[in-house]
């Protein structure tokens, strides 16, 4: 099994992301049967970025009345890197989701993944989404 780490990209976009959460995203990266990136807004996001989110429903928060947890740093978002591109499969997310849970639990960190959010209209709805609890 092939040990992956962070590229410039990706690395770049954890800037400001609480060390803790870093840190366990990139144990887990060496640990994963998939290479995985943090993409665009994946790591920490202004107020701006988070209401641009909100308004092509790609977040519940707001930024401002409701503020989300990539705005103080405590979440992180992930993509599959497989065949040489990015994937959002939810098959790639659910096995890199087992390793990082599991990585964090080794490293006695609680942390939740999106794909267990639930509501009637959002079940499981944000797979690629890990925030510190």
């Amino acid at each position: 099994m092939e040990n992956f780490e962070f590229g410039t990209s990706s690395k770049a976009r954890l800037a400001g992301v609480n060390p803790v959460l870093v840190s366990l995203m990139e144990r887990a990266l060496a640990n994963s049967p998939i290479d995985f990136g943090i993409p665009k807004y994946g790591g920490v996001r202004t107020d701006e970025e988070q209401y641009d989110l909100y308004m092509a429903k790609k977040s519940k928060c707001d930024g401002y009345k409701i503020r989300g947890k990539h705005q103080d740093g405590n979440a992180v978002d992930v993509y599959a890197w497989v065949d040489g591109k990015a994937s959002w499969d939810d098959v790639h997310l659910a096995i890199i989701a087992g390793v990082v849970l599991a990585t964090a639990h080794e490293m006695g960190i609680k942390v939740r993944w999106g794909g267990t959010f639930g509501s009637r209209e959002f079940k499981g709805w944000d797979k690629p989404h890990f925030e510190l609890v």
